[in-house]
């Protein structure tokens, strides 16, 4: 799968690729969260912050690898760190270096004003891709 095509979940959560640097590890995506994304508060709920970290830095951990490749998530941590108006969200992912099946990555997520709303790193496993459904 390439970052350029987002799985189902990536396209309910309104993923769109809009660049990939595979030299530098990078990718950076935009998101459209859907308006039943919000929590009581009328911000962005906590989960789908977390949904988006999770696709995020699984792209950049595709935009590093070579194609083809696949990687799954081994572990995930979240630092919320401002509430996220609804709107469009920026992502930027980075990946370190993969070592051997083992692929390290980082996410940050801007929200509508550019505030930095929340950052993750994320451990994944480059596995053998399977056919089949997303």
């Amino acid at each position: 799968m390439s970052p350029a095509s987002p799985s189902r979940f990536g396209q309910w959560l309104g993923t769109e690729v809009v660049a990939t640097d595979s030299g530098r590890r990078t990718v950076e995506v935009r998101y459209a969260p859907r308006a039943d994304a919000t929590n009581r508060f009328g911000t962005l709920a906590g989960g789908v912050i977390a949904a988006m970290l999770d696709s995020l830095t699984g792209l950049a951990a595709l935009a590093a690898l070579p194609e083809g490749s696949a990687a799954v998530h081994r572990a995930l941590s979240v630092e919320y760190l401002s509430p996220a108006a609804p709107g469009p969200i920026r992502g930027i992912g980075r990946a370190n270096a993969p070592d051997g099946r083992a692929i390290t990555c980082e996410g940050e997520l801007f929200g509508p004003e550019g505030t930095l709303v929340a950052r993750a790193r994320a451990e994944l496993r480059v596995v053998a891709p399977r056919a089949g459904p997303e």
